[in-house]
């Protein structure tokens, strides 16, 4: 085995034995993942390129684990003809990544039998089974697990079998007698995973409890947890099942402290509620807090309460509008909530300047105090705007308007004219945002037809697939018998990505069997690179820096790789925040979101749960990847083994808790141990 020979040397300084024996398994390490990147991998991935099933099980049996679970993860984006052989290799292998693997892939009842008497006779492969039937079992999955209960707590699978519980519940039936049995024994768990294991269904489904009986229990735990994720869950199930009962026994003292993705469940549960004092005292609240994101969904939440009264307006402009050190973005929110904003509208000109990312807010401001003519008149000359941006922040609002606004029809004639206006730009995100709002019984029109298929003539695959994606909904919902023959020629170009949707909406078209040309890895850059290398995102105060996984996603971190060193990422916004989900960035073609680099990697898929801090790379569809990429605020396992991970933050999530849409990344860099 060849050592790095900076590792050798540096032998030489230390005299202690175990020093020594430290620094050389170092050595060891970095020399086999060298040798894995520049000899082994290169030839692994010429089997992940052409998503070759057979070509890619025959390294499940390497006798190197890297490439053993590398090429196992490989196989979860994979299609596999034969599941029944693919399910024995995985049984035989019991490996997370098989497991993870065989999740991925389409089940009939007979293979679901299979993986149910293996649960009852393999007490070592229920983690990885309990994964699988978690994502694709049926009614007879979810009567077993139930049934074995007894058998799941306190035993090591018992996350992975409570999660399947858990997410077969949202789509099953679930006795209640049973369903209360293992609530009440979840409940009483300070355990953060396994409550949030067992709650998952309720949470995320957003249906009630029916027990009044369960339903204290349940809140309970909110009491005497001190746990701000046991909290989280509790608080939205609770609210869920009976938002009088619970707000009635909350306890609002403290908000403006709490814990922020604590504070973001509560400022969005609080549209449940009519409005009352103690309703208010939170708002004031939570726009109080410290942190932006909070201020901001509260701020939405009260815009849209229906019974807020005019007077809250003199509490917003207080705690918002006069208070220096609320950013733009939270002054704008709490412009956007106010009943009568139109004393305001030269404050919502000033805070806008400057940034086209807040001129959505700017524009919302003056949508609610300005008329219907004179506000599309100031749409139209942004929608004709040299900044693309500006354009971009048009259809977004009149998007919001059209949906909204019950009067909008009105100006029909109006609105098709600013839609025609942004589709003439040619402009793919433009197109595809305006397709949203085109597809509308109220604004298509017959004639219609002949300007779509003109348009697409300037589009091409796959650079801009999400706007054929957009136009194949809109065509079978308006054109369906006229565009076959123009859905049958978008097909046959082969696009995965395009057909799996095209399928889904509808239209019968074949599978696509074609790969797109993805980009080849710098594999000797990589080794250079190091085992672990830190990404540093430096912000305006703070810097976010992320553990990267290379051995995980080579392909996909190798892009990133070039593109940091291009200065690519640098001066680029994070576009999209959803609040207790994701912060998204990385566009560093057009920074709204629908721009990437000039390549495409593969899905890396992974076996890591996406937790908080966990950074993946969003995806328009399987093998489709390029520069965006988005860190996680929480626990979301409806995204595990469907997107690549590449990484994750090991300081600054402080930081990623208060990006706002329009946040930019200032300076992109590595940081590499020297050994």
């Amino acid at each position: 085995m060849k050592f790095n020979r900076k590792c050798v040397k540096n032998m030489c300084g230390f005299l202690g034995m175990g020093i020594l024996m430290l620094t050389f398994t170092s050595c060891k390490k970095e020399s086999a993942y060298s040798r894995l990147l520049t000899e082994d991998y290169p030839e692994l991935y010429t089997h992940v390129f052409s998503r070759d099933a057979d070509s890619l099980l025959s390294y499940v049996d390497s006798p190197d684990e890297f490439i053993r679970e590398q090429a196992w993860r490989a196989l979860i984006s994979t299609p596999v003809e034969d599941v029944d052989a693919f399910l024995t290799q995985v049984q035989y292998s019991n490996t997370t990544e098989g497991w993870m693997a065989l999740s991925m892939k389409d089940l009939n009842d007979g293979q679901l039998q299979r993986l149910h008497t293996l649960w009852d006779q393999r007490v070592a492969m229920r983690p990885g089974i309990s994964t699988v039937l978690g994502r694709q079992g049926n009614q007879e999955s979810l009567d077993m697990l139930v049934s074995n209960f007894d058998n799941i707590i306190d035993e090591a699978h018992e996350f992975e079998s409570a999660l399947a519980i858990s997410r077969l519940s949202m789509e099953y039936e679930i006795p209640a007698l049973s369903q209360n049995s293992i609530l009440k024994y979840a409940a009483i768990t300070d355990e953060e995973e396994l409550f949030q294991a067992y709650f998952y269904g309720l949470y995320r489904s957003g249906e009630a409890i029916e027990s009044q009986e369960l339903l204290k229990n349940v809140w309970d735990s909110y009491d005497w947890s001190r746990n701000p994720r046991i909290q989280q869950y509790v608080l939205r199930i609770a609210m869920n099942s009976d938002a009088a009962w619970t707000f009635d026994r909350l306890n609002i003292e403290g908000v403006d402290t709490m814990d922020v993705r604590l504070a973001v469940e509560l400022a969005q549960l609080t549209s449940k509620l009519d409005w009352s004092e103690k309703l208010a005292n939170t708002y004031t609240l939570l726009m109080q807090h410290d942190n932006p994101v909070v201020n901001i969904t509260a701020l939405e939440q009260i815009r849209n309460h229906p019974e807020k009264p005019d007077a809250f307006d003199e509490i917003i402009v207080s705690e918002i509008l006069e208070n220096q050190e609320k950013e733009a973005t939270v002054q704008l929110s709490g412009l956007l909530a106010m009943s009568d904003a139109g004393e305001h509208l030269q404050v919502a000109d000033e805070l806008a300047d400057g940034n086209v990312y807040l001129l959505p807010k700017k524009l919302g401001v003056y949508a609610n105090e300005t008329s219907g003519d004179e506000f599309l008149a100031m749409l139209s000359e942004y929608a004709e705007s040299d900044d693309r941006m500006e354009a971009v922040a048009a259809i977004n609002v009149l998007a919001n308007r059209w949906n909204q606004d019950e009067n909008a029809a009105d100006n029909r004639e109006e609105v098709r004219e600013v839609l025609t206006s942004l589709l003439e730009r040619g402009d793919r995100s433009i197109t595809y945002l305006v397709v949203q709002v085109w597809n509308d019984e109220e604004l298509i029109e017959a004639e219609d037809f002949e300007r779509i298929e003109e348009l697409m003539s300037g589009y091409s695959l796959p650079a801009d697939v999400e706007v054929y994606q957009a136009f194949g909904q809109l065509l079978h919902d308006h054109f369906e018998e006229e565009a076959g023959s123009l859905i049958d020629d978008w097909a046959e170009q082969g696009n995965p990505a395009l057909n799996s949707t095209l399928n889904q909406q509808g239209w019968d078209v074949p599978v696509a069997e074609n790969r797109p040309e993805f980009r080849e890895p710098d594999w000797a850059r990589l080794g250079e690179l190091g085992y672990e290398p830190t990404w540093a995102l430096a912000m305006e105060e703070d810097t976010i820096r992320i553990k990267m996984d290379v051995l995980s996603a080579p392909a996909t971190i190798s892009g990133i790789d070039s593109l940091t060193r291009a200065d690519a990422y640098d001066n680029v916004a994070f576009h999209r925040v959803v609040p207790n989900f994701v912060v998204q960035g990385g566009d560093v073609e057009t920074g709204d979101g629908f721009g990437g680099p000039d390549f495409v990697v593969p899905t890396e898929a992974s076996t890591k749960q996406y937790r908080r801090g966990v950074v993946g790379i969003a995806s328009a569809g399987t093998d489709t990847e390029g520069s965006q990429y988005f860190i996680m605020h929480d626990w979301a396992p409806h995204l595990n083994g469907r997107y690549t991970v590449i990484g994750e933050v090991t300081e600054g999530m402080e930081a990623v808790d208060r990006i706002v849409v329009g946040d930019k990344v200032l300076d992109a860099w590595w940081e590499i141990t020297e050994e």
